[in-house]
């Protein structure tokens, strides 16, 4: 008899916990797993509006893949690549006909994805704005595979298209729902939930998890009605020691991957990509997004280009396919090519979107209005 009790007792005792678990999991839900709205956001994109995100660490590659699967048949213009690019508007291109599918830290498998997607849905685009940045050249950046919840889907499939094999059709996903109804009793994500709520603190209770952008939001981060992205205006108010702040904290030898060279392979399947791409008639235009000059002065006084092969390689084959194939080019890491300056940056990597169209033309290579 007093085993027995002492066995309800035990369950009265950790019920609570386990409740309290499961509703912080799910009512905070700091990454969105069990309120995601990027369908939403990418319908309300679709349609033209601007959305924001009103709280939580929301599913950018879920908005994209939703985009491309609602976007029109055919669009003018598309830009592709890592967070250096998801600044680029409409206004920047020439052409209202854009929608911008970068997200932050687009790798190699998560262009190949993009493309492998847009092939399925049979998504025409007249020209595309690719990023050329170490994400996608970086082995170490996407050995780990994609950050799509589908993982690595099209990966195989794109690259069976670019090698001109017979490609085999990806199997349609399976949502996994014991997946995410594991998460609802996982202790990680529970600490997610707690460090969300004291970042955040009474915040998150008044927040819509998103919304359609108004003149009360506009200030929030938030996509534009392309897809593009602009920061809070906290962060577009960065002070120049703040941005220096970041500069002096950025891991240079992890980012760029000190002692390493780019990857033969990913160097073979780009190259192929352009080929793909502009054998469907499509203009391909090539962007490289500079550093600061703090940074830049960082990675000189830590060896330099002879320690840091990935920039010079990768500024060396951006040049070299865009001769190669008549492609525009704009941009260049070194700043010092651009006369770019720290001020023109919002943190380490990112510029000032007021800035793009000083330092880069974005516009169609046959109606150029600079060189690049």
């Amino acid at each position: 008899m007093k085993s027995w009790n002492l066995k309800w007792l035990r369950i009265f005792f950790f019920l609570p916990l386990v409740l309290l678990l499961v509703v912080t999991n799910v009512y905070i839900d700091p990454a969105n797993i069990f309120h995601n709205c990027s369908k939403n956001v990418a319908d309300s994109i679709l349609n033209g509006h601007g959305a924001y995100f009103g709280s939580g660490n929301f599913d950018e590659r879920g908005v994209k893949l939703n985009m491309i699967k609602s976007m029109p048949d055919k669009v003018g213009c598309i830009a592709v690549g890592p967070s250096l690019a998801m600044g680029i508007r409409y206004s920047d291109v020439g052409t209202e006909n854009f929608y911008n599918l970068s997200a932050s830290g687009l790798n190699f498998n998560d262009y190949l994805n993009i493309f492998g997607l847009m092939k399925v849905n049979n998504k025409k685009f007249d020209r595309v704005i690719l990023c050329v940045d170490s994400y996608f050249f970086d082995e170490n950046r996407y050995k780990e595979g994609s950050s799509f919840s589908f993982g690595n889907k099209y990966v195989e499939y794109m690259e069976d298209v670019l090698n001109g094999k017979n490609p085999k059709l990806p199997e349609e996903s399976k949502d996994n729902k014991f997946k995410e109804l594991s998460q609802a009793f996982s202790i990680t994500y529970f600490q997610s939930s707690v460090k969300y709520i004291q970042s955040k603190g009474s915040y998150i209770l008044k927040q819509k998890r998103w919304g359609i952008l108004d003149k009360n939001t506009e200030n929030l981060t938030h996509y534009m009605s392309d897809g593009s992205w602009v920061y809070s205006l906290d962060y577009r108010n960065m002070t120049l020691e703040n941005m220096i702040d970041y500069v002096n904290k950025y891991n240079i030898a992890d980012m760029f991957s000190k002692g390493n060279h780019v990857s033969r392979h990913s160097i073979d399947i780009f190259e192929k990509l352009v080929l793909y791409l502009t054998g469907m008639g499509t203009e391909v235009n090539l962007y490289l997004c500079p550093l600061p000059p703090s940074l830049w002065d960082r990675i000189q006084n830590d060896g330099g280009l002879n320690e840091y092969y990935i920039l010079d390689e990768l500024e060396i084959f951006a040049n070299e396919i865009a001769r190669k194939y008549n492609l525009k080019i704009t941009g260049s890491y070194n700043p010092y090519n651009l006369n770019v300056q720290d001020e023109d940056f919002y943190d380490a990597r990112h510029l000032r979107h007021e800035q793009l169209s000083k330092f880069f033309d974005f516009t169609s290579k046959a109606g150029s209005k600079k060189e690049s």
